[in-house]
C-alpha cells in the first residue's frame, strides 16, 4: 500500500537532478535529518548496494543501511530499510516535464505480523509529515546552485 506520495518540479534537466540525488556527500543538505551517507563495500553505486545513512533522531543519532533496489539513471531509484514489523520501499521517479524534472517520492509499505498492524496508523500519521518538506529542500538546493 502507497503510505504517502509527494511530488514536485524542479527547474533543472533530469540527469542533474538524478546525479545530485545520488551524490551522498550532498544528503546533508537537503534531507530531513540526515548527518551522512555512504556506500557500504566496493562501488560503483548499483541495484544491491547498500548505503549507510546517520541521522540525528530525537536527540539521538541513529546509523541504519538502506538496500538499493532499483537503480535506472535518470529515471528511478528504490530502496529498502530493513524494519522488522514492515516491508516496503520508498521509490523516487524523475520524469522530463517542459523544460525542467519532475521528482515524485513515494513510501509503499505492507505490515508484518500485529505489530506492523497495529503500528500502521502511527507510521501513516508520523511519516507522512517527516517526508513533506524534503522534495521542498531539494528543489531550493538545486534551484539556487
Amino acid at each position: 500500500m502507497n503510505l504517502v506520495t509527494h511530488t514536485i518540479w524542479i527547474a533543472r534537466r533530469r540527469e542533474n537532478v538524478f546525479d545530485f540525488f545520488v551524490d551522498f556527500a550532498q544528503a546533508p543538505r537537503w534531507r530531513q535529518f540526515v548527518q551522512s551517507m555512504e556506500l557500504v563495500g566496493p562501488g560503483p553505486l548499483r541495484v544491491g548496494s547498500r548505503v549507510r545513512a546517520t541521522m540525528d533522531v530525537m536527540g539521538g543519532r541513529q546509523t541504519f543501511e538502506m538496500e538499493v533496489l532499483a537503480l535506472e539513471r535518470p529515471a528511478l531509484w528504490r530502496h529498502r530499510t530493513f524494519e522488522s514489523d514492515f516491508t516496503g520501499h520508498i521509490e523516487y521517479r524523475f520524469e522530463t516535464e517542459g523544460d525542467g524534472t519532475r521528482v515524485t517520492f513515494t513510501m509503499a509499505v505492507k505490515p508484518i505480523g500485529m505489530y506492523g498492524w497495529l503500528g500502521l496508523p502511527l507510521m501513516w500519521m508520523g511519516r507522512r509529515n517527516i517526508y513533506k518538506e524534503q522534495l521542498p529542500h531539494l528543489k531550493r538546493v538545486l534551484e539556487t546552485a
